[in-house]
């Protein structure tokens, strides 16, 4: 009589000492267990290690239905239900998938087999009760981590820049506070922006919060000037599990009360420090959605005499085209074009540092390879039809096709070739058009222009242009000489001056 190839299965749902102990002593015992029945032949071990039973993403519990599948195992042992599935559906559907091929699962302690008649049903009782076993133990476990949280325990802040956690205490890493009370400085007091200190800090080789990563990111700055941990404050329960089966974590937004403890541990930045950057950042954010107002420089354009934000005025030209000016309806100045301001702005970007050549070069260079690997892969597409079509060539030929059947599909590929073909043609002096088209949106299209313009002052015959990025402090003046249309913008200098 040939023998029957059991292995077994066996789980902890942490990873501490005496846990894995426990492991252990689960596979000797499973060891002996079959060892003692001669007409059985072990097949495998399977263990899993600090990993819930609510989860079917067991490493080991997929490596073993996959050997089941293959025909290598007709049993397995496991302890209990609650250690094979505490999901009662997850724990079925199993079972059944394993009885397709010809696998059964036998429970030892809930002596359950589900090769006998009655075990789907004894085992739909069993699943349930872990199931439910499990949700009151989520509900203990929060409910003790809520009242731990209350007594000021920190849970779930391991990776936070600046702070070590330990015993569920925060503690200062001096290095990296000193690189938190730099970004608040730049952000503060030299007024840059989120990507500006991202890159700076990048060149001079600064450590991330993230010990794979190379580069800072303007999410990984944002992300220190907005928690609260680093003035000394913790909120808890950020994130919330809403499904004890899936144990996916998800952003509470209200879906469990939160917890504020003000002057919780060792502060990195002062209050007002801290208090001041959200000030800044709401500023900061407000400006940029008004940017995407009707113009481009809405809310950023402003009087330089009495500070009031310019209008603007539309005139329709008899060929159809619409002039914008802009000018201050309260003190009666002047008026200067849309397409001036434009120019300043692209003069600033210019004077900034901001190699446009090079951008579109880089632009075109991307641009050319991605066309070229797409040719390269409707050229290969295109060979393999003209593969095809002979393959149907030789079944024709051979009588394994009929006539009809022939010409029908030949057609279709011909259809597919010719379409490839016109696909993979390049259109002759693209880049060149395609450069030309960067290069004319690239300084004065108003996209650009909304998303680099921090401020305008205009001020009778000088305009003033602040960007993000630049101190705040310093803007680029010019020079308004002529007349209507005919206004022109000459560079005066940059300067020191408080910001429009």
């Amino acid at each position: 009589m040939e023998r029957l190839r059991v292995a077994a299965y066996c789980r902890v749902s942490t990873d501490k000492d005496d846990q894995l102990h426990s492991l252990e002593a689960q596979k000797r015992y499973f060891s002996d267990y079959i060892a003692s029945h001669p007409d059985w032949e072990p097949a495998g071990i399977w263990a899993d290690e600090g990993i819930s039973g609510t989860s079917t993403r067991r490493r080991q519990f997929r490596a073993l239905l996959a050997a089941a599948e293959n025909g290598e195992i007709d049993l397995i042992l496991t302890k209990e239900v609650s250690r094979f599935a505490r999901n009662t559906v997850d724990a079925l559907a199993c079972t059944r998938r394993l009885k397709e091929w010809g696998v059964g699962v036998l429970f030892l302690n809930d002596n359950i087999d589900t090769r006998a008649g009655e075990g789907e049903f004894r085992l739909t009782i069993m699943a349930s009760v872990a199931q439910e076993e499990s949700r009151k133990t989520s509900e203990r476990v929060k409910w003790g981590q809520r009242r731990s949280m209350e007594r000021g325990v920190v849970f779930g802040a391991h990776g936070v820049y600046g702070y070590r956690l330990q015993n569920g205490v925060l503690t200062v890493r001096e290095e990296q506070a000193e690189i938190v009370r730099r970004v608040y400085h730049m952000f503060l007091e030299a007024g840059k922006g989120t990507h500006v200190i991202a890159r700076e800090l990048t060149e001079a080789g600064v450590p991330t919060p993230k010990a794979q990563g190379n580069a800072w990111s303007s999410t990984m700055v944002l992300r220190l000037l907005r928690n609260e941990k680093y003035c000394g404050d913790l909120l808890q329960k950020k994130t919330c599990t809403p499904d004890f089966l899936t144990h996916q974590k998800v952003p509470n937004r209200g879906q469990e009360e939160q917890i504020y403890l003000r002057d919780h541990h060792q502060a990195i930045v002062s209050r007002a420090a801290f208090e001041r950057a959200q000030r800044e950042l709401e500023r900061r954010q407000a400006g940029r959605a008004r940017h995407s107002a009707r113009y481009w420089c809405s809310g950023k354009a402003r009087c330089g005499r009495c500070g009031r934000a310019l209008l603007p005025r539309r005139a329709e030209r008899k060929d159809g085209t619409v002039r914008v000016r802009w000018g201050c309806r309260a003190c009666g100045g002047g008026t200067v074009s849309d397409a001036l301001l434009r120019v300043c702005v692209g003069e600033a970007l210019r004077a900034a540092g901001i190699d446009g050549e090079k951008i579109i070069r880089r632009l075109c260079a991307d641009w050319r390879a991605l066309e070229q690997a797409a040719r390269g892969e409707t050229r290969r597409a295109a060979d393999e039809i003209a593969k095809r079509s002979a393959r149907l060539l030789d079944a024709y030929c051979a009588g394994a096709v009929d006539g009809d059947e022939w010409r029908r599909r030949q057609a279709a590929y011909e259809r597919e070739r010719k379409r490839l073909e016109a696909a993979s043609d390049g259109e002759p002096g693209q880049w060149q058009e395609r450069s030309e088209w960067l290069r004319a949106r690239l300084y004065e299209a108003e996209p650009v222009c909304a998303e680099a313009v921090q401020g305008l002052a205009v001020d009778g015959k000088t305009i003033a242009v602040s960007l993000f990025g630049m101190s705040r402090n310093t803007q680029t003046v010019y020079q308004i000489t002529g007349k209507g249309d005919g206004q022109r913008a000459v560079p005066e200098a940059s300067k020191a001056l408080s910001p429009p």
